[in-house]
């Protein structure tokens, strides 16, 4: 006969918690992709980061309006959220290969905003608005207005 070991110490404490999330979008993609690897998304994006601008203005000089209709595009987009509060309030616009002509119009709007900033993948890289945007411009099906 074979001996059944007694249960240790950690195997006779009740389930207190569940041991995964089920909603996990709250989450950052660095720490999605540490906590549970297997959810992160491996699809190629491109997210735009942008604050309320606090000296930009459109051609009537009016700076609330630029900002208001840069949100509007960035609601347009696949995925979007806000962190943030009052002056460290920033939008995230996610953009896909397929919407490249809705990323364009989004950056034109807040490419001279101080707080724009370009993420591809979720992460922060170098020369993302010199190299990375032009190269996705090359998807671009919709003709770019001027």
């Amino acid at each position: 006969m074979s001996e059944e070991r007694p249960k240790n110490f950690i195997e006779r404490l009740p389930e207190i918690i569940d041991r995964e999330e089920k909603d996990v979008s709250h989450l950052d993609v660095e720490m999605l992709d540490i906590l549970y690897p297997d959810k992160v998304d491996k699809t190629f994006t491109v997210t735009v980061v942008f604050g309320a601008p606090s000296q930009v203005t459109d051609d009537n000089g009016n700076t609330q309006a630029l900002y208001e209709q840069a949100i509007k595009e960035a609601k347009k987009s696949g995925k979007y959220r806000v962190l943030g509060k009052e002056t460290n309030l920033r939008h995230y616009a996610t953009y896909g290969i397929d919407n490249v002509h809705s990323l364009h119009v989004l950056f034109s709007l807040v490419s001279e905003f101080p707080s724009c900033q370009i993420l591809v993948r979720g992460k922060p890289v170098p020369y993302g608005r010199e190299l990375w945007l032009p190269l996705l411009w090359l998807f671009n099906k919709d003709p770019i207005e001027k």
